[in-house]
This record gives C-alpha cells, structure tokens and sequence, in this order.
C-alpha cells in the first residue's frame, strides 16, 4: 500500500536538495528587496523553486509572498485554509506528491483530508487504511465536486457508473484538478465550468474572485459568513501575485539574452490579445552567439516551439493561441470555454465516474465523466467545455487538464495533436514541449 509513498519520499527530499544549493549560491536572494528585511514568513520576489524542468518563481506586488496572510491562515472550523490546495512550491496549484506526503507524515489527517473531497463523504474514515482507500481521487491531486441536474435542464443522467457509490441517476459526482491562484489580472473568467464569471468583459473578475474566496471559506473551509474586508484582502492577495518558469536545466535564466521569461516581466503583462512574444529575442539564435552552444540551442528551439504555438493550424485553421489568446498567459480574453475531449466516456481512468446523458428534446446519449459547462448551466450545448487555463509555471503542476488524464506536457500535446489534428512531426512535438516547459 504504501510502496509509492518511498519513491514520494526520496523526490521529495532531491527537490530539497536542490533548493538548498540554490539559496547556497546566492540566485535565491530577493530582487530589489533586502533578505534580512522581509518577514519571517515570506518567499523573497524571484525566489527559484525547484521543479521537474528546472526552477519556477512568483512575483508579488507586494515585495514577497507573504505566507502567514489571510490566504494562508485558515478562517474556517476545519484547520483548512487556501494554501492547502494552492501552494507556491507547486505553481499555485498542488501536486498528487504533495498530497501524498500530507497524507504519509499525517497518517491521513492532515487538513486537507475532509470527507468533502473523499471518493464518498458517506464512506469510514477511522483507520489509515480506511482513510487511503476513500481519498484514492485526492491522492491523484483530485477534488470531489457535483451536485444535482441543474432545474430546467435540457437534459438528464440517463444513467450512471460511480465505482465509489456516490455518483447516481439524480446526482454528479466527479474530480477535478485545482487551478493555480496565480495571474489572475490576466484572466476574464472564473473555475472549470465558469461558475463564478460574473461577466466577460475583458476585466480581471473581482467580483468573482470575490464569490469564490467567500464560497470557499464557508464551504471547504466550513466556516461562517466572513466580513467583506476579509474576503477582500485576500482577494488583493490573489491578484498581487505572477508566477512563472524562472530558469531552465542546462540553458538558465528564461529572461537572458533579450528574452522576456520569467514571473517579473509577466507582473507588467497587460490583459490584451494577440501572438506571443516572450522568446522573440531568441528566433533564429546561433549557437554560441548568446551563451553556449547547447544552451543557444536549448534557446532556439523554445522560440521554435513559441512559434508552432502563434502560427502552426491544424486541419480546421484552429491554432494554439487561438483558444489562448491572452499574450503572454493563455487564458482566453472573451472567457470562452472549449470541449477538448478530455471528459470524453472514451478517455475516463480508473477511478474516474462514467455518466451517460440524454437530450431530453433528441433523444441523444453522450458519455462523459465532468459535463463540465453544462453542468452550471443545463444546457446540451455546453455538455464537456472548460476554461483556458493560466499556462504560465506549468512545470510545476502536473498532472494536467481539468482531470489530470495528461501526466506530462508532452501527453498534453500528443492529445490535442490527436482531437485537434495538427498532425505534428516529431521536431515539431519536441519543440512544443520544450516551448511549454519553459513558460
């Protein structure tokens, strides 16, 4: 049962490692602000933070991240506060290796454990065994979300496939990813399903982000109705922070050499549309013209893969920055959400509930495992569309898309290479990824 929790264990204490060296050699001091002035529980601006591919960093308004705010103290009765499933070490997001360590040094009862977001909250919880077996969706870095058909809906669950007895004919249940709490000044909509938008019109959505933050007090957090000056200091703290890759194994910092990479050129990003320019500076390097000649490389070929992103159209004319169209971020300006497949019956994984829903007007039956959209709206038209997240820090936060069914990014281009038919070559995916690794 707890083999994995070994390989957990030892990936966990190399990330240590590293970010040990890289505060011993000084790359981890604060940017503009003096590392023996910043309170005591805080991340220093540009901060690296060790991922997969290389160090992230967030940014704040603010000077530093401040770890002991509103947003990371819980304001509820269940110890739970914002942090528990938005952390900076994970690109404001949490990973299922952190959630397993939680799990490992708490035997199951860290804060985060609430039969809220179990496999079923009617299930026991008593034992450790108990415990492992009824948070196996959590453990994936996964949350329990559903409820009721929506009244008035033009279709229903014509039936229903929940291998941990919750889901049913009359009620969804299924899990979703935690999205990062970070760019939100280059965002105009809110949550998976677009729940909490209250209009797009190009703004940041305060009110929102307002909605939500309250919503989550009262609701994960299980506590009772805040003050308006609470939920919007942390909303202020919410929209103070960017967070993006900061550096790069065997290239280095993402903003050398005339590039734009990095968490602070990201803080002055303004919310409008158009390609992609971070990596301009580095079209057509030569190798050794800048640096080495392997890291000109490693450079050359992420302003490939930023331009297979801007201008490479599948077999529809669709393109990458088509749907994330917001410069620099992803996000999409109009707030629009898009059916990608990756809630199709056809892609579900272990674990995941299978729904079968019928038109009530046509009589047709989909297979889904999040109707996504439709689920807050109740309309067919909506069935399987989901937000245009952040792509920024992506490195940080596997797995991906709303359910996780990508472990890597090079899994998230083969799939949309796949329902999107782009039809990319092999250089072309390779330089994609390293384009995506280092945003």
């Amino acid at each position: 049962m707890f083999a994995r929790f070994f390989v957990s264990v030892r990936s966990f204490a190399m990330l240590i490692v590293l970010a040990a060296l890289t505060a011993a050699s000084g790359t981890a001091a604060a940017s503009g602000t003096a590392a023996a002035l910043l309170p005591p529980d805080s991340v220093p601006n540009n901060l690296p933070i060790p991922n997969q591919n290389g160090f992230a960093a967030s940014w704040s308004s603010e000077g530093f991240v401040d770890l002991a705010d509103d947003f990371h103290t819980p304001q509820g009765t269940n110890g739970r506060d914002c942090s528990n499933c938005h952390a900076v070490e994970s690109g404001w997001s949490i990973t299922p290796l952190q959630v397993q360590l939680k799990f490992l040094f708490s035997a199951g009862r860290d804060p985060i454990f609430n039969p809220l977001d179990a496999d079923n909250p009617n299930a026991k919880f008593d034992t450790v065994q108990e415990r492992w077996r009824g948070y196996s969706m959590l453990l994936q870095g996964l949350f329990r979300r559903g409820g009721g058909v929506r009244a008035g809906a033009d279709y229903e669950i014509f039936a229903a496939d929940d291998p941990h007895g919750f889901g049913s004919t009359t009620n969804f249940s299924f899990f979703r990813r935690p999205l990062a709490t970070s760019n939100l000044n280059l965002i105009t909509g809110l949550m998976w399903d677009d729940r909490l938008t209250v209009a797009n019109d190009g703004r940041p959505p305060r009110q929102g982000l307002f909605n939500q933050a309250r919503g989550n007090i009262t609701g994960a957090q299980q506590g009772a109705p805040p003050l308006d000056s609470l939920v919007n200091a942390i909303v202020d703290q919410e929209l103070m922070i960017s967070h993006a890759q900061v550096s790069i194994f065997g290239l280095g910092r993402l903003d050398s050499c005339g590039a734009l990479g990095g968490p602070e050129h990201l803080a002055a990003q303004q919310l409008v549309t158009g390609r992609w320019n971070l990596f301009d500076a580095w079209i057509g390097l030569v190798p050794g013209s800048c640096t080495t000649r392997s890291a000109d490389r490693k450079r050359a070929q992420i302003a490939r893969g930023q331009e297979i992103f801007n201008e490479r159209q599948n077999a529809n004319g669709g393109k990458c920055r088509g749907c994330h169209n917001v410069v620099n971020n992803g996000t999409n300006f109009g707030g629009a959400l898009f059916d990608i497949g990756t809630s199709a019956g056809a892609r579900r994984t272990p674990g995941m509930p299978l729904y079968t829903l019928r038109n009530l007007a046509t009589g047709d039956l989909v297979q889904t495992t999040d109707p996504g959209k439709a689920f807050v709206t109740g309309r067919w038209g909506d069935m399987n569309r989901f937000k245009a997240p952040t792509l920024r820090g992506l490195s940080a936060r596997a797995p991906y898309f709303h359910n996780g069914i990508a472990k890597t990014l090079r899994d998230v281009v083969r799939h949309y290479d796949e329902v999107q038919t782009f039809g990319f070559t092999q250089q072309e995916e390779d330089d994609l990824v390293a384009f995506l690794n280092a945003l």
